[in-house]
């Protein structure tokens, strides 16, 4: 196996990018790949996991896209059954036995909630969001300057890697509408979108079923998250151009009704940034919001959450939005759901208040005043 080379925000060219990424997926033949997604698959992961996977096939490699965490909102799950995605969900380390090779795409570390096979083998990073660091492989290209993994993937097959409409295109519809769909979705339907993805939307659109694009994109909300939404709106507390909401305990199934609730706060009209935030089976799972150019979601999870005990980030983010998950332990455990959410609520607002300065000072004010 080649060492280690990372390839990152264009320091090689297109082409140079491309025949490494070649080269490099050409000398693990001898075993099968998993594309592992993390969190809850959302379209640009799909898209990009389904480029990969065609670039295995095309290099005579069998490689499964798997999953740990459910599809969480109706567009997702429209999309995978719309373009029958084949995806696997794994839930034990045993399942990835029989893989000797593992892909990252739109992440740049594995899913926490599984641990990876001692001999599983970590091939290929290819995402666009901002690493605390970079990690280790022998394929690494992370771009934080596109909006979406999917337009690094579409580069890779306008420069000759897989390309659409060549022979043996069978899957060039359902790949390119997948592709396509991530894109929109990350980066808002294109509202901030950058030239790169432009130009991939534009590479991928002759390819797109724009039938298919058009059932998935009528983005329906379940009633757990219209219910979201009254929570949080109920528990709203606005502090300046900042907004912070707790839902209570969401199903992880419709997990997304997080980000759903933040989404509509943030069209308040005196706010420009907003954090809901609930509890998912056995975590506090939270979404960050906002429409100020000054407020770096990644940064603001960072100061406000830190790293776990490897060093693991608890937050991430990018240009608009961000998002967080903290273990419960065995605070998880307690029937008690009451005293569980008060104990959340204290912790996530103190965390908050390390990076809104003001809601420190609320807190110490409402702190006097029960006193």
């Amino acid at each position: 196996m080649a060492e280690t080379q990372s390839v990152t925000n264009g320091k090689q060219s297109p082409l140079a990018r491309v025949q490494k990424l070649e080269q490099i997926l050409s000398g693990a033949t001898d075993k099968p790949h998993v594309i592992l997604l993390g969190g809850h698959p959302d379209p640009d992961a799909i898209g990009s996991a389904m480029a990969h996977r065609r670039i295995c096939e095309r290099l005579g490699i069998s490689a499964t896209i798997a999953h740990v965490l459910p599809l969480s909102r109706g567009e997702n799950r429209a999309l995978v059954k719309l373009l029958n995605v084949p995806m696997v969900q794994v839930e034990r380390t045993g399942d990835l036995d029989e893989y000797g090779y593992l892909a990252l795409v739109d992440a740049s570390t594995h899913e926490s909630t599984i641990g990876l096979p001692s001999d599983l083998q970590l091939l290929t990073v290819v995402d666009h969001h901002r690493p605390k660091s970079l990690p280790r492989a022998p394929f690494v290209d992370v771009r934080h300057d596109v909006g979406a993994t999917a337009t690094i993937y579409a580069e890779y097959s306008e420069q000759g890697l897989a390309p659409l409409g060549g022979d043996g295109g069978a899957d060039d519809t359902a790949v390119a509408t997948a592709m396509f769909f991530g894109i929109q979705t990350d980066t808002d339907d294109f509202s901030f979108a950058t030239s790169q993805d432009f130009r991939a939307a534009a590479y991928l659109k002759p390819y797109c079923d724009s039938d298919t694009l058009s059932r998935i994109g009528r983005r329906s909300i379940s009633a757990e998250a219209m219910e979201a939404v009254g929570a949080g709106l109920r528990d709203l507390e606005v502090i300046r151009d900042f907004a912070i909401a707790g839902v209570g305990r969401v199903s992880a199934l419709n997990r997304d009704a997080i980000p759903t609730a933040a989404d509509f706060i943030l069209r308040r009209e005196d706010i420009d940034t907003v954090l809901v935030y609930g509890i998912v089976d056995d975590r506090v799972d939270g979404s960050l919001r906002t429409s100020r150019a000054s407020v770096d979601p990644a940064q603001f999870m960072q100061n406000a959450f830190g790293c776990d005990n490897t060093g693991r980030p608890y937050g991430g983010g990018r240009a608009d939005m961000g998002g967080f998950q903290i273990p419960l332990g065995m605070l998880g455990e307690t029937s008690e759901e009451e005293a569980l959410w008060k104990l959340v609520r204290e912790m996530v607002t103190r965390r908050i208040a390390r990076v809104v300065p003001d809601l420190e000072k609320k807190l110490a004010e409402d702190s006097k005043v029960k006193g």
